[in-house]
């Protein structure tokens, strides 16, 4: 803070009034270190918040391009794995048996190998294009072999040798009849 004063000296003909500086130093309470408020909709934010904002938006932007141009070495790595694929799977309880069904578009019957235990189904294929031919000069090669594996426990033990299958239209169904049934009974409230 500064105060200008003048001085008590009468000035005399011809000189003019001189004013002094004086500086004055006053000591101020310290601020209580309060946790910082999250901005909201109704909360006025400040000029620095907004800007620590735009620099953390901009901060993910970069980050994010440079991945995509300059993808780091495990994903270059993963990329070059053939593709393994799950298929999707429905399992329907019909009391004496189950039905399980499992998307399996561009899929042979000669592709798939179906292993049934008591208690769990193993369904295993590959499929695709298998490049044999060396001299063939391809300038591009984009139709990969797709390999899966799915493996579904079952709830219930199944009856292994009775256990039938069948491919139609991309979707597998097998028929897993129960062991020994399970007595189901509906009961009414009271």
């Amino acid at each position: 803070m500064v105060i200008f004063m003048p001085k008590k000296k009468k000035p005399t003909e011809g000189e003019e009034t001189k004013k002094t500086e004086v500086a004055v130093t006053t000591k101020k309470a310290p601020e209580s270190k309060k946790p910082k408020e999250k901005l909201t909709a109704l909360a006025p934010a400040a000029p620095q918040d907004l800007w620590r904002a735009f620099d953390d938006v901009f901060g993910r932007f970069r980050s994010d391009f440079e991945d995509l141009l300059f993808p780091s070495y495990w994903d270059r790595a993963l990329s070059l794995l053939p593709e393994t694929r799950v298929p999707a799977v429905d399992l329907e309880d019909r009391e004496k048996d189950y039905l399980l069904k499992a998307e399996m578009p561009g899929f042979k019957k000669e592709d798939i190998e179906i292993e049934v235990k008591e208690d769990s189904v193993e369904i295993t294929g590959t499929a695709g294009w298998k490049y044999d031919k060396k001299e063939q000069a391809y300038i591009c090669k984009e139709r990969a072999c797709e390999s899966f594996y799915r493996m579904v426990e079952l709830p219930e033990e199944i009856k292994v040798d009775d256990v039938t299958a069948n491919l139609s239209e991309g979707v597998l169904e097998i028929t897993l009849p129960k062991k020994t049934p399970k007595q189901k009974r509906k009961v009414a409230i009271k």
